[in-house]
């Protein structure tokens, strides 16, 4: 499973960080640190992600 942080531009707006597995993206942040938060929970590191229903999201993706 490879999971990569992007960083992309909206239109006429501020940068977001894109997560993707595989490919295939899952998650939008704003910060690049919650976006690492976020891959690190991913790849079932030690992360702290407080948004219960992102957390449920994910763990789909893990399985």
């Amino acid at each position: 499973m490879e999971v990569t942080v992007t960083r992309v531009k909206k239109y006429n707006a501020a940068w977001n960080n894109v997560v993707s597995v595989d490919g295939v993206p899952v998650a939008i942040a704003k910060s690049a640190h919650r976006a690492g938060q976020i891959a690190a929970y991913i790849q079932g590191l030690p992360a702290e992600v407080n948004d219960l229903w992102l957390k449920r999201e994910l763990n789909k993706i893990q399985k």
